[in-house]
């Protein structure tokens, strides 16, 4: 199982029976999201995403959190350009050869585009009420896939 936690939480996993496992992230105020299951990443995941919904709802600083796991998620992939402006509303890009991903925080909305040969282009956007875990991972997925994009892509606005 990847023990891997997200910025501002600590993991725990213990078994509690034979071949069941509780996962436990606990953040610095106390606040934990479990899950009890077998051992697989899967259920680290979805304690993750608990994790990344208490995050959302309670976060004093929501757009930082994203970056800094943006950040963690990405790992050793070459980074070409990063930024994160606090005097901008939080708003933060992550930029990967010819893909980056855009935080609006005024706005509140994550962007995925993709370069042409001037301008980039935007993929799919997610307003704040609607990024989940789940789609905030396929994005870095996305970011961090190595073919190059091109018009096959969705639009903004489909999924």
């Amino acid at each position: 199982m990847n023990k891997k936690s997200i910025p501002g939480w600590t993991i725990n996993i213990n078994e509690i029976s034979n071949g069941v496992f509780k996962v436990t992230l606990t953040d610095s105020y106390g606040r934990k999201a479990e899950t009890v299951d077998n051992a697989t990443d899967e259920t680290i995941e979805r304690a993750t995403a608990d994790a990344f919904d208490i995050e959302k709802q309670i976060s004093k600083n929501w757009n930082l959190f994203l970056y800094d796991l943006c950040i963690q998620k990405i790992g050793d992939t070459e980074i070409k350009t990063k930024d994160y402006n606090a005097k901008a509303f939080g708003s933060w890009f992550i930029e990967r050869q010819d893909k980056r991903l855009v935080y609006d925080g005024k706005d509140s909305c994550l962007t995925f585009q993709t370069k042409s040969k001037i301008d980039w282009t935007d993929i799919e956007i997610i307003k704040n009420e609607d990024l989940k875990y789940s789609n905030f991972v396929r994005q870095i997925n996305t970011l961090t896939e190595n073919t190059t994009h091109n018009s096959s892509l969705p639009k903004v606005g489909r999924t």
